[in-house]
């Protein structure tokens, strides 16, 4: 295993790889680490001799194609006490496959199916066979022709399969996945529309306007919006739920205020939830909620906002 750092660490808060990370399959597909495309003709990636696991618990992301070669490996993590967030890069494997069985220890261990956006994506194939753990996606942004029907209609399709989350962020394309992607398009009559999603249109903009809307649609759907459920052994799934929100909080004051967001008090404050034994609801109720670091006043409030589901301030 290896420390890794991923594009969006708000939306995705893991700290290890079990190592190579992504093996490339037969079709185009998605890395959720650095929210990027991972071509069928990308180079080989060798599996390593042996696997080792830290001692103690951390969160990690495992996929699912070298899981299923080094089954040992997710296993020995989660004895350790680690959670493991499993990436179904190949919709094909099963729990079976992997030697896991449904638990009511749910929170250690969540798959997350990628998704990528037409025309890189042929369709949604959701998980079936894992309708016993935990669940979720992982949307990859892009403004191409029709996004915002198409993320609606992701959202709807994941809710009724069962998935309990969806963490929307922005595909990072290199420009030679721009030019492949535009090539690929050749005799579709979408030529001219890609090449200026691609190449002249204002793609930050678009982004954000494509991560807001897939945030009223999840709100809409009853679907998290955020990794909710990434819990090691020892600590409290609430205080790692509410960290979550708190950190896709910050990314969205960052968004709207840019230099002079207080999104940094949010992921302080998210940063001492990750590491909390006790639940935060029971603090708060107690009037002790400042006793965790980083809570003053003001993330108080927005925190017990957040909870009752009104609008932070």
């Amino acid at each position: 295993m290896r420390r890794v750092e991923p594009a969006y660490p708000d939306l995705l808060p893991i700290t290890h790889l079990v190592r190579p990370g992504y093996l490339p399959g037969p079709r185009v597909a998605l890395d959720p680490i650095r929210m990027g495309v991972v071509w069928e003709d990308a180079p080989r990636r060798i599996l390593p001799a042996e696997g080792s696991v830290p001692r103690d618990p951390v969160r990690a992301i495992v996929f699912a194609r070298v899981a299923r070669e080094r089954e040992d490996v997710l296993l020995r993590l989660l004895e350790r006490g680690s959670s493991a967030l499993l990436v179904l890069d190949d919709p094909a494997i099963t729990p079976g496959d992997l030697g896991l069985e449904p638990s009511p220890d749910e929170a250690r261990i969540t798959a997350l199916l990628p998704v990528l956006p037409f025309p890189l994506s042929d369709g949604l194939r959701t998980p079936t066979e894992w309708q016993g753990f935990r669940w979720g996606a992982v949307l990859g942004l892009f403004p191409f022709p029709g996004a915002a029907e198409e993320v609606e209609r992701r959202v709807t399709q994941l809710k009724k399969a069962g998935a309990g989350f969806a963490i929307a962020a922005p595909l990072l394309l290199t420009p030679t996945d721009r030019h492949r992607i535009l090539d690929g398009s050749e005799g579709t009559g979408l030529e001219d529309r890609l090449e200026n999603c691609l190449f002249h249109a204002d793609v930050g903009r678009g982004l954000h306007a494509l991560e807001r809307l897939a945030g009223v649609a999840l709100h809409k759907a009853g679907m998290d919006p955020f990794l909710p459920c990434m819990v090691p052994r020892g600590l409290n799934p609430q205080a790692v739920r509410t960290a979550g929100m708190l950190r896709l909080w910050a990314r969205r004051l960052d968004q709207s205020h840019e230099e002079s967001s207080w999104g940094w008090r949010l992921r302080r404050a998210a940063a001492a939830l990750d590491r909390l034994p006790n639940d935060p609801a029971a603090l708060a109720d107690e009037d002790n909620l400042r006793i965790v670091p980083g809570f003053d006043s003001w993330v108080e409030s927005f925190t017990r906002a957040i909870w009752r589901g009104g609008e932070p301030v």
